[in-house]
């Protein structure tokens, strides 16, 4: 049965990210599909931010860390183009009062930056576990005052040219 808000009128967003759930499970019962990512040991990737070569392994290392979080979430660019995503995370920052989330987007094999205002639906995979994130703002505003009280990444710069 569709979900109603509190207006009463049907809320599509839960409805499709039950979809997207319901997907991925019988995905995973049937074991036909490989995801590629979980196949591979750790992923080296050049970031052209800091000019040097990281390694990601998915699979948060520190519960209040970031890095290494996978998230699955709807995309939608500039120019309107709505997409589906997965990232292998690996910072959250801020320019001026927008954060965004950096990390290692397998469709692009190569590292990413995604404004959070721009996403929807977006999901935590954490291990078994497929974990729905309500308040995205939120979710990752906690990551983004981690790093910065910890002196990692305080704001994310564009590379100079």
């Amino acid at each position: 049965m569709p979900r109603r808000n509190t207006t009463g009128r049907r809320s599509r967003r839960g409805d499709s990210r039950n979809k997207v759930l319901a997907r991925r499970k019988s995905a995973a019962d049937s074991g036909g599909i490989k995801w590629r990512l979980a196949a591979r040991g750790p992923i080296r990737v050049f970031d052209e931010y800091s000019d040097r070569t990281i390694e990601l392994t998915p699979g948060q290392s520190e519960p209040g860390s970031i890095e290494g979080l996978l998230i699955d979430f709807r995309y939608i660019a500039s120019d309107g183009e709505m997409t589906r995503r997965l990232l292998l995370c690996w910072q959250c920052g801020r320019n001026g009062k927008r954060l965004y989330v950096r990390g290692y987007c397998p469709f692009r094999e190569e590292l990413r930056t995604f404004r959070i205002d721009r996403m929807s639906d977006v999901i935590a995979l954490h291990g078994a576990r497929d974990i729905p994130v309500n308040d995205i703002g939120a979710f990752f505003a906690a990551f983004a005052a981690e790093a910065t009280a910890e002196g990692g990444m305080r704001s994310l710069e564009p590379p100079e040219c």
